[in-house]
């Protein structure tokens, strides 16, 4: 993959300021409907329906795609297709997956949010060398939740993400298939895979693994730029995944109404929680309705919405903004729905939150520094051992706003600064944002095994970062 030289900024020339003077006042002039993106209708990616035992068959190999349109470029994904397709299983099932590796490069592939031991899920350790495959049977018993599939190669997953070794990985169960909820894929619940590149003038993904941390400048979702989706009027569904290198999204929808939070990426909340904004780091999933009876269109955007200021100051700022930052454009159709009210959640099991704490832990995080307690990563290095089925409250500080995430384990967000976190949003997750120098205290629940020859990761959920050794290992013993 080519990779594009680091740049540092420089002020502007007097050449350049005129330039972007220009047209900034002829955009200021023109008509607004002359800067409306050419969107054009969702990819969903496949899916694949499990049933009990039946086998799945993921196969990395390189495939093609259009980032820029017209230019037909080479990529990697998961059976012949860009990204790859989204697993659909039910919990108590049992799955016999095969991986097969028919990219040049050896792979490690994780399932975050799937609970099981590495021997199931994959460690950073558990290699998959090129022309191999890997078979493990998974064991599934957990709630329905929204779960997903990436490469997580040692010292190489940021470069092997972002050429398309992602996918989402659905958990159902009962209480989740009977409930009133949008259900139907594709149609009112909608996956979405968030990523940003920097795509050349041929249409190529670029990427310096010698930066820190990488933003993009271009927003694409399913593998697909500026995409708008036709739905019916009533309530739909988004699961959202951040499959971004470096970027959070803060998500928003443009009309100032809210969204309603229905489940973080481990598990449903006791209701809908309405909320103006989300920020979603590097990692973690969320899952959203949005209330479409009105029949009118809606974006969900991350960020501020803009206009034609915004676009003219833009011009001249040299920052990370996207430069179109609406993630997808919804326009309902049809006739009112007749189910105007909110749907309603599963019931909820408030006992599973009754916790005893065994330990506390203090972690400080120097992100830029890829530091975890004044260490980088060391492959052979434990970083620390606990008891299958203990829970534990640490301490997380961090220099810098960042996000941060652990495997094969779970955990609720105690406090943000000393202030408890409202119980209505009480719910399991494996990824937070932290903000800088925001303390925020976890309780994390270890229910599986992790052996010292295939431990578990913890730290930064940056890609970049990690690769460069913010992340450190843990092992789950009986």
């Amino acid at each position: 993959m080519p990779r594009n030289k680091h740049i540092m900024k420089q002020n502007l020339t007097r050449r350049q300021l005129l330039k972007r003077s220009a047209l900034a006042g002829a955009m200021l002039s023109a008509p607004s409907t002359l800067f409306a993106a050419e969107r054009q209708p969702l990819r969903i990616p496949p899916i694949i329906e499990v049933g009990r035992g039946r086998p799945v068959r993921l196969d990395l190999r390189p495939a093609q795609t259009q980032f820029n349109k017209g230019k037909l470029v080479d990529v990697w994904g998961v059976n012949g297709q860009y990204l790859a397709p989204t697993v659909r299983v039910k919990s108590d099932d049992f799955v016999k997956l095969t991986y097969v590796n028919n990219l040049p490069q050896q792979v490690s592939i994780n399932i975050q949010g799937l609970l099981a031991p590495t021997e199931m899920i994959g460690s950073v350790h558990r290699k998959l060398m090129p022309k191999s495959s890997w078979s493990p049977i998974l064991s599934v018993h957990q709630p329905a939740c929204t779960c997903w599939y990436h490469a997580d190669t040692m010292l190489n997953s940021a470069f092997q993400l972002y050429r398309g070794l992602a996918g989402l990985w659905i958990i159902e169960d009962a209480n989740s298939k009977t409930a009133s909820l949008p259900n139907k894929y594709g149609v009112n619940d909608i996956p979405l895979v968030l990523q940003d590149q920097h795509i050349n003038k041929d249409g190529i993904q670029l990427l310096d693994l010698n930066q820190k941390q990488f933003f993009g400048k271009r927003l694409f979702v399913n593998g697909q730029e500026s995409a708008y989706h036709n739905v019916a009027r009533g309530w739909v569904r988004l699961r959202i995944v951040n499959a971004s290198l470096s970027r959070a999204y803060e998500l928003r929808l443009d009309n100032d109404k809210p969204l309603h939070v229905i489940a973080t990426g481990m598990g449903m909340l006791a209701e809908p929680v309405e909320m103006p904004s989300v920020t979603l780091a590097p990692s973690a999933r969320i899952e959203v309705l949005v209330d479409l009876n009105d029949g009118k269109t809606v974006s969900l955007i991350s960020g501020q919405k803009r206009d034609i200021f915004y676009k003219a100051k833009s011009l001249f700022a040299d920052n990370n903004d996207l430069v179109d930052n609406v993630i997808l454009e919804l326009y309902p159709e049809g006739m009112a729905s007749v189910f105007t009210t909110k749907p309603s959640l599963p019931a909820f099991d408030l006992d599973s939150f009754q916790l005893k704490i065994a330990q506390e832990r203090r972690i400080a995080l120097r992100p830029l520094d890829r530091l975890i307690n004044q260490q980088r990563f060391d492959p052979k290095r434990i970083d620390f051992t606990v008891k299958q089925g203990s829970v534990e409250r640490w301490y997380i500080i961090s220099n810098e706003a960042v996000g941060f995430t652990l495997q094969g384990a779970k955990f609720i967000v105690e406090t943000r600064d000393r202030k408890r976190e409202p119980h209505k949003q009480l719910a399991w997750q494996d990824t937070v944002w932290l903000e800088k120098d925001q303390e925020v205290t976890l309780l994390v629940r270890f229910d599986h095994l992790a052996s010292a020859q295939l431990p578990f990761t913890f730290g930064v959920s940056d890609f970049m970062l990690r690769d460069r050794g913010a992340m450190g290992q843990f092992v789950i013993e009986e």
